[in-house]
This record gives structure tokens, C-alpha cells and sequence, in this order.
């Protein structure tokens, strides 16, 4: 699920790697990761009416990632900045499109300058290729099924103390994302930390887990969370909050 600086230093230059850079254009643009392309956040949503962000539409996704020489096969390295939850609402996204070998490198980019490592301000020339969608939809949850199968889930809010004890959705547990980033630049904590993080508040292994925050992209990076420290059933509610309380839906 996550690849090393050094893997991804030896694989610069390999046809069938795609570096994706998730940081804002303006950041990418004052340097980057040699041969990566720029992919931001904001470029793969669905932004609704009242403010939700929900996984992006099919048919201009696809031909989006094609035009940046991402097909359906090819090693995909997602890349991001230390707090930001971007890297992983990406990943999860290009996950839930049907990608098959999505990876997150598990350095900050900001750590990757400060270790000296190669950046460039050279754009990549990609070549475009074709992007079959496959909706994985067993990682993905609706408010719908969500307030139908509340009895039977573990609901966990990646969001802040405040924001948890000012409304949140019945029986959820406070998770802040925050808890699993890593030390020395890395995006997440070691395997055997974020296991203990579970433990501790006595998440039951033989229950389906769905992650929730505001917009979904913090729920994502504990999504991710979540799946390293081995679970295997954990969905994301990607319209999250804002969703759920613009249906007046109930909260506690």
C-alpha cells in the first residue's frame, strides 16, 4: 500500500510508474518530483449543491487519468504533504475508480526536499492512454444505506474534538485523523501504532468500519489508516457530514 523514497528513487524513470503529485498547481509548479504529474484533489471530486464532495463522475474521470497516462494497470505512486488529507482522498478515489495497483509514498514532499532529494520544475510529457472505470463500490458507502445499516457498522469521525461534540452522526466514535500521522515527515504512523491507536478505543475486528469527517478527505487518511492496521471491511462515507446533515438526517 505504501512504497519508500528509495523504491520510488529507482523507479523514476520506469514507463509504468505514474508519480501523481496532490498538492495544489501553484505548488507543483515551483518544484516537484521529476516525471510526476500534477492530479489535485479539487480536480477529483463531485462538488453537489449543498456543498458535498462525493466521488467524481465516471465518464470525466476516466478521461481525465487517460489523458495523464493513467490506465488501469500501471503502478500508481500518490504523493502529498504531511497534514494534508488530500494525498489520501486522491488515492482512495483513484482506488474506488477501478486502479488496481494504487500506492501512497510514505514521505511528505516537503520531506523529500529537506533530505536533498532531485525536484524538477519540468513538466512530463505524458502519453495518453485509455482509463476503464470499475467501480468498486464495497468501499464506498451512501447516507441511504449508512442510516440503514447504522446498528450494524462501526461509524468512525476523523474529525476534531470540537467539531465531534458540537453534532455528529448517532453512535459514531471520536477518531481524529490526526492520531495516525507519522513522525519525521512520514504521512502515517508505523503498522504496530496505528493497531494500538484501534485497540485503545476497542474497535471490534469483526465489524464493517465506515470513516466520515466533514468533506470525506480526512476520513480518507483514516480509511487508509484503518486498512493498515488490518481491517478489511472499512468504506468511506465520502459526503460525510455535510451530506448527512443537509438531509436533515439525525445527529447526537
Amino acid at each position: 500500500m505504501f512504497v519508500t523514497h528509495d523504491w520510488l528513487l529507482e523507479h523514476l524513470d520506469d514507463p509504468e510508474t505514474v508519480i501523481i503529485d496532490t498538492r495544489p498547481k501553484v505548488s507543483y509548479s515551483y518544484g516537484h518530483i521529476p516525471n510526476s504529474v500534477s492530479l489535485n484533489v479539487e480536480q477529483i471530486i463531485e462538488v453537489s449543491s449543498t456543498g458535498a464532495h462525493f466521488a467524481p463522475n465516471t465518464q470525466k474521470a476516466s478521461s481525465q487519468l487517460g489523458e495523464l497516462g493513467i490506465d488501469n494497470e500501471k503502478t500508481l505512486v500518490v504523493c502529498g504533504e504531511l497534514m494534508d488529507p488530500s494525498v489520501f482522498r486522491v488515492a482512495w478515489t483513484l482506488q474506488y475508480l477501478g486502479q488496481k495497483n494504487t500506492k501512497i509514498l510514505n514521505l511528505s514532499i516537503g520531506s523529500w526536499h529537506s533530505l536533498g532529494l532531485n525536484t524538477t520544475r519540468a513538466q512530463k510529457n505524458t502519453l495518453k492512454t485509455k482509463f476503464l472505470p470499475d467501480i468498486q463500490n464495497s468501499i464506498r458507502i451512501e447516507s441511504e444505506e449508512l442510516f440503514q445499516l447504522m446498528d450494524d457498522l462501526i461509524i468512525l469521525d476523523a474529525r476534531t474534538p470540537q467539531e465531534y461534540f458540537g453534532g455528529h452522526i448517532p453512535r459514531s466514535i471520536l477518531f481524529p485523523f490526526t492520531d495516525g500521522i507519522g513522525q519525521d515527515g512520514m504521512l502515517l504512523e508505523k503498522k504496530e501504532t496505528l493497531e494500538n491507536l484501534f485497540v485503545q478505543r476497542q474497535i471490534p475486528r469483526n465489524k464493517s468500519l465506515v470513516c466520515y469527517c466533514m468533506h470525506g478527505h480526512r476520513a480518507s487518511s483514516l480509511y487508509f489508516q484503518a486498512k493498515i492496521a488490518g481491517f478489511e471491511n472499512v468504506r468511506l462515507y465520502d459526503g460525510s457530514y455535510v451530506d448527512w446533515h443537509s438531509k436533515k438526517l439525525p445527529l447526537e
